[in-house]
């Protein structure tokens, strides 16, 4: 109790216990992946009413602080204007409700960082890490007992089996997965260096075991991001060009290793010697992405002003993946599995301009922090290949950390845990 008490400096003798319950809840809530979507709609939303509860009964100014965060809302604004327009529609509805967290947070957490002064981004961070940890190691433990992993069957047609059974376990989509264990095991990694020898050496182990799980579920997208973050960590460190191009070399020997030792990411890898641009039904996912990657650009081209609007958008892309004979497409409904396109597709040209806009405006207040930069080189590469926006999984990965940076006043300043 001392320690959340130590970490909400403005509260007053007043107000301190309504804060504490606000900021277990909004722990609770870094903990998301842990939950199933329902329980932590439930918990925002309870967080948001105390939120609203302490501001009304201790009003400070956020006029200013709630007009930065409108950048949050400015992308989503046309499927709140198109649920409107269109009579509440339920296609339209079902869109918008998918980013109604950005229109809630924008206002929620700048009054939750004036009342209270929290500036401990760090601790909600490592909550975020070590459920995705626990996860992990839930997910993996079940895949050992089913033998999954000593199955060369799992590992046939991309590793659809694994996958498959992973997704299961885990709750996760194997895309969706990655991106969480990999900005975990960076904090874990980057907050190690600020503990005690046992602790640390603790931390290393655990971002180990998650930057491993996200190799061996074998996203590709997670193998380009984890070689990009090597990269950029190595770029970072405090020595002479030699010293570098060594740990470069090490790490390009080692990584290209590992493609090779785990059946899974070699299995997926080599679904490039086999893919096929003529034949759509052809079950290699290469192959399929890039029927789907070809669609969405034919739809975005042919409705590049306007767009086809959010309630349209699965239906034009269904008729192209059918007049592709490609069946199986449609009835999955495929979506772009990119969210800049996806974002281009519903509202055209000027509507992705403005979400790239404030990407931008965003990426610049987070890049300030060690943990914001790799933060964003994750979802601007995993937005290339995954609509993460288009599944309440991914609004809140993004939504809560990049909310939660962004209201940070000061990154040189924040508390620390003790």
């Amino acid at each position: 109790m001392i320690k959340l008490i130590n970490i909400l400096p403005q509260s007053n003798k007043r107000n301190k216990l309504l804060h504490i319950t606000t900021l277990v809840l909004l722990m609770a809530l870094f903990a998301f992946p842990l939950f199933p979507m329902h329980l932590t709609n439930v918990i925002f939303i309870s967080f948001s009413i105390l939120t609203l509860v302490a501001w009304f009964i201790n009003p400070v100014p956020v006029r200013k602080s709630i007009w930065k965060n409108l950048v949050f809302i400015l992308p989503f604004l046309p499927y709140l204007f198109e649920f409107l327009l269109n009579s509440f529609d339920p296609l339209a509805r079902f869109e918008f409700e998918k980013k109604l967290f950005f229109f809630t947070s924008f206002f929620v957490f700048p009054i939750f960082m004036n009342l209270t002064g929290f500036k401990n981004y760090k601790l909600l961070l490592l909550v975020f890490s070590l459920s995705v940890t626990a996860l992990c190691l839930y997910a993996f433990a079940g895949l050992m007992v089913h033998g999954i992993p000593f199955s060369a069957s799992a590992y046939e047609n991309g590793s659809f089996i694994l996958r498959h059974h992973f997704e299961k376990l885990s709750g996760l989509h194997s895309t969706y997965y990655s991106v969480f264990a990999l900005l975990s095991a960076y904090f874990l990694f980057k907050r190690s260096f600020s503990e005690k020898k046992p602790v640390k050496i603790g931390l290393i182990v655990l971002a180990s075991i998650l930057l491993l799980s996200a190799l061996y579920i074998a996203v590709r997208i997670a193998f380009i991001t984890t070689a990009v973050f090597i990269f950029f960590l190595i770029l970072e460190q405090k020595t002479n060009l030699r010293q570098k191009l060594f740990y470069g070399i090490t790490a390009l020997i080692i990584f290209l290793s590992v493609s090779f030792l785990f059946p899974s990411l070699k299995s997926r890898l080599g679904e490039f010697g086999s893919m096929s641009f003529n034949n759509m039904n052809h079950n290699n996912t290469i192959s399929q992405r890039t029927a789907i990657m070809s669609c969405s650009w034919h739809v975005f081209s042919n409705n590049l002003i306007m767009g086809t609007g959010s309630k349209h958008f699965q239906q034009k892309l269904n008729n192209c993946y059918s007049s592709k004979d490609w069946p199986e497409g449609a009835n999955l409904n495929f979506n772009p599995h990119n969210q800049y396109l996806s974002i281009g597709i519903n509202y055209g040209i000027f509507g992705l301009l403005l979400f790239i806009s404030c990407l931008f405006i965003i990426g610049r207040k987070l890049i300030k922090f060690p943990e914001g930069k790799y933060f964003c080189i994750a979802i601007l590469l995993f937005f290339l290949t995954e609509s993460l926006l288009e599944r309440s999984m991914g609004v809140y990965l993004f939504g809560l950390i990049a909310v939660l940076m962004f209201n940070i006043k000061d990154s040189t300043n924040e508390n620390q845990i003790t």
